[in-house]
């Protein structure tokens, strides 16, 4: 993969992998895992994403030593499907987009493009066409797709993006408005009329459900879209994780990350409206009350969160930690260590 995913400095006191044990985990470890992932399916019980290969990704940069990550993935795999046997299909976007079936073909067609495009372009192409359904599966192929950069790794990535595309779910986007302030925006999107069946199993259809509402669209459109809006919505959900512990508010907050990763090849250098009117549906779908202000400040220190996080079983908390860590070193703010200490209690 030709792209980079080169990892910026950590501050000062923080080192990049707080600890590195007797047997660190490696890269070339982090690819063999990853080629034997290929194998399992997208999805698993249903609609459930396979979040093992970002969970092993976010790990390694944790700093993980090679026997946890090869514990988890063992322990991980024991849940997943293998991948169904299909033939070769040539995708056709009016009937392949949003058709879970179509998972292998996407996977084809992406492959393909970067070997004949290259990485950096096929990205940025896909990206322009998926980011009108940012929040498809519970931003789970936003997610992928992010850590699949990060990894370094083409066949995930393409896994990721087809992950994407073949359960796209754009919601509906009206042109941005003049912006309210958060505290107004926010409070627009709260009184919207509760839709009748919300409190389905899978966030991805409490969030379609939400953007059916009438008056959503334009209440989304007043949401603040500018060169920090990314910023305010990722503090925005790990204020709300941290005040919360709301499991929809998490993966807001890990997409949030995952866009940051994706910033480099954004079709424009705008914030896609796609992925803000998702945030808008997933603040909803979350049923937690906003916070704009963080709950109480930090105890734990970084190296003592880390430490714990790569001794989880649990996947969310695992990339929990990464994207509070990995945003809290590209916009600092005691929310992010906040965020982690929710996840992971004394």
């Amino acid at each position: 993969m030709h792209l980079n995913t080169a990892t910026p400095d950590a501050p000062r006191g923080i080192p990049h992998a707080p600890y590195r044990l007797a047997t660190p985990a490696t890269r070339p470890q982090l690819h063999r895992l990853l080629d034997a992932g290929q194998a399992w399916s997208a999805t698993y019980g249903g609609r459930m994403s396979n979040h093992l290969p970002m969970a092993q990704q976010a790990l390694l940069e944790l700093g993980a030593s090679a026997e946890q990550l090869q514990a988890f993935t063992e322990a991980h795999e024991t849940v997943l499907e293998p991948r169904a046997a299909e033939p070769p299909a040539r995708i056709v976007l009016a009937r392949d987009l949003g058709r879970p079936a179509s998972d292998a073909a996407w996977r084809a067609h992406f492959t393909a493009r970067m070997a004949v495009a290259g990485t950096p372009t096929a990205l940025r192409e896909a990206l322009a066409l998926l980011l009108p359904g940012a929040g498809t599966i519970a931003f789970h192929g936003l997610i992928r797709t992010g850590h699949a950069v990060l990894a370094g790794h083409d066949a995930e990535l393409a896994a990721g993006l087809a992950h994407w595309a073949s359960h796209f779910m754009p919601l509906p986007v009206l042109p941005a408005e003049e912006p309210l302030p958060w505290p107004d925006a926010l409070q627009a999107l709260q009184q919207l009329p509760r839709p009748a069946d919300v409190t389905g199993r899978f966030i991805a259809c409490r969030m379609e459900a939400w953007g059916a509402v009438p008056g959503f669209a334009a209440a989304a459109a007043r949401l603040p879209a500018g060169p920090d809006a990314l910023r305010d919505l990722a503090l925005l959900a790990a204020r709300t994780y941290a005040a919360t512990g709301n499991f929809t508010v998490l993966h807001l907050l890990t997409a949030c990350h995952a866009l940051a990763v994706l910033e480099p090849w954004w079709p424009t250098p705008a914030l896609a409206p796609g992925f803000v009117v998702a945030a808008a549906a997933g603040l909803l779908a979350s049923g937690a009350t906003p916070a704009l202000v963080l709950d109480t400040p930090p105890t734990r220190p970084w190296p003592t969160l880390i430490s714990a996080a790569c001794a989880q079983h649990d996947a969310h908390v695992i990339k929990l930690t990464h994207a509070a860590w990995r945003l809290g070193r590209r916009w600092p703010d005691p929310a992010w260590r906040r965020a982690v200490e929710r996840a992971i209690p004394v």
